[in-house]
This record gives C-alpha cells, structure tokens and sequence, in this order.
C-alpha cells in the first residue's frame, strides 16, 4: 500500500496535477483509522490509499479537495459520532498536505536556447513543456524531466492549450515564420507571461504581420519581445539566463533595479 500510496504521489508531482497527501496523526477511541495510516488525493476526488474508508474518508476527500482548490495545507479533526454519524464514536486528526501546481514553462523551440531554458527551468521549480515539430528535436532523451514533450504542427499543438495565469511562454523555434505562428496561437491567452526571440527588425514585422491576422495591439503589448533582460551576450546560456530572469520578474512583480540601490546603501 505505501508503494502504491508513494508512486501515485510522484506521478502527480511529475505531471503537475494538484493534489494532497492525507495521513492520520491521531486516532482515539474505537476508530476505523489509525495513526499513520495514509492516502493520496487529486483535485476531482480520486484517491490511492486509504485511512479507514467509509463516512471517515468520505469527509476527508471531501476537505482535502477544498484545500487543493485553495493551496493550503491544514489539520483537520473529527469526532466520528458527531461529524460523521459513526457508532464507534472515536476521534481522528488528519493533517493534509498539498501539492500545488507549479508554475509551467512552455518551451516552443527545441533548440539551443530551448534547451538551455529547459535546464534552468527545472531548476527554478518550473514544470516544463516542449513543443517542436521536428522528431529529433523534441525527443524526450534530450528532455528526460519535461513534463511533456510534443512534437506536431506547433501553432495547432498551442491552440489546443489552455494557458492561464501559471503559464510561462517562450518562443524561439527554428524560423521567422514559425515564430510568428506560434506567437499567433498565444498572444491572445491568459498567460502570465509571452515571450519572443528576435531582432527588432524580425519583430516589428511579425508584430505587423500578425495585426493583419487580426491581432490586437494590446494583445501585442503584453508581449516580451525581443525576450529577456540585457544581461547576455551571444551564449545560449546566457541568454536563456536572461529570458528566465525576465520570467521571474513578472513572476514575482520584481524590478530591474540593483538591490543596492533599492536599499540605499550608499
């Protein structure tokens, strides 16, 4: 059971689904739970494991599918009798632990860059995923701890993606026309962030292609492009340092000042 309990646990984390650990802390009385005992729980109800199963249980999913909705982690206590209508009349405390969904890192363009982005993600608590449409390239040997890796047409494959206000977007495929695409399928979203590689010159006409595709100013505006901040030179790495830190200014509503200056040390 703690096998099972432990492997449900991880494909959650690995594909970012939220979720909470359930484990009993407490168990007095005549009780059908008892401490130690555990189970996992998914946003819509599903469970691995168990802490005694019947109205028990049925009261625990139910709240730790509350927390999941909220991102809190809480205690939670239950007199069987008076709470859960038990006969045996004992008393439990759960403590419940939730998984939240990290934030995700759409990565469209394998590459040099995309890779490098990659590394970095992942090491910034991101959930990566990898849009491509070349099959060498999006090869999950070169991703090995991508949350998904796609290869297809990448402005369909990002069409049929719902972005929200935990998704991080990075355009830098292998051509002009493709960038411009992908940027058609995205600028529209709710992501939190959209960001393009690019000259100024690649840039003003695509931005101008894609307002004749019926793309909104504002829709442009939100949009970082060239992406990242003028920390790089030309080093893949470098610059996919820039593009993160970008991403963790609007992330964390950041500056680009100097903490020196910010504290006023001289």
């Amino acid at each position: 059971m703690d096998r099972i309990i432990a492997e449900k646990l991880a494909e959650y984390v690995r594909t970012n689904t939220p979720s909470a650990l359930v484990t009993v802390i407490n168990s007095e009385g005549s009780s059908p739970a008892a401490t130690g005992y555990m189970m996992t729980v998914a946003e819509n109800g599903e469970t691995a494991g168990t802490i005694g199963g019947g109205r028990l249980e049925h009261l625990a999913v139910t709240e730790a599918v509350e927390c999941i909705r909220a991102g809190v982690s809480r205690e939670a206590q239950y007199n069987l009798k008076t709470d859960a209508d038990m006969a045996c009349g004992g008393c439990v405390r759960i403590f419940i632990r939730v998984f939240a969904k990290s934030p995700v890192l759409y990565i469209v363009g394998a590459g040099h860059i995309g890779r490098e982005l990659y590394r970095l993600g992942k090491e910034f608590g991101f959930s990566t995923v990898i849009v491509d449409d070349r099959a060498d390239m999006a090869d999950r040997a070169l991703f090995p701890d991508a949350s998904d890796v796609i290869c297809g047409d990448m402005e369909q494959v990002l069409k049929s993606i719902e972005f929200d206000g935990l998704s991080y977007i990075a355009i830098a495929t292998r051509s002009h026309h493709t960038d411009e695409n992908a940027l058609f399928a995205v600028a529209g979203s709710q992501a939190k962030y959209i960001g393009m590689i690019g000259s100024t010159s690649k840039i003003r006409k695509i931005f101008g292609n894609l307002t004749d595709r019926g793309i909104s100013g504002e829709s442009l505006k939100r949009v970082y492009a060239p992406m990242g901040l003028n920390i790089a030179d030309s080093n893949p790495k470098e610059i996919a340092l820039s593009i993160l830190s970008e991403m963790m200014l609007v992330k964390n509503s950041g500056s680009a000042d100097h903490m020196r200056s910010l504290k006023k040390i001289w």
